[in-house]
């Protein structure tokens, strides 16, 4: 009898993977990412692979609050990194 492929067996697992688990779980799992509406109105992104996590919020017509924590800082090292800004939209 002969061997299945690695790439034949991937994509059984694949397929396994997303009948068991379904496809949105799936996808966040695949993408490292989520994306979802938090409470009080703010948009919310969570990158698991890179520990980031965004937080957005809109101010009336024109402005947006933002509030990041970031895991691995830009500078290098270990340190956390949390940022936050408030943007006006022209």
């Amino acid at each position: 009898m002969a061997k299945p492929s690695i790439s034949d067996t991937l994509r059984t697992t694949k397929i396994n993977l997303i009948d068991y688990l379904g496809k949105d779980l799936y996808s966040i799992l695949e993408s490292g990412r989520i994306e979802t509406d938090a409470p009080f109105g703010f948009k919310s992104k969570f990158d698991f692979r890179r520990k980031n996590l965004n937080l957005q919020k809109k101010i009336g017509d024109d402005y947006r609050f933002d509030f990041d924590i970031n895991k691995r800082s830009p500078y290098g090292g270990h340190r956390d990194l949390i940022r936050l800004g408030v943007t006006k939209e022209f």
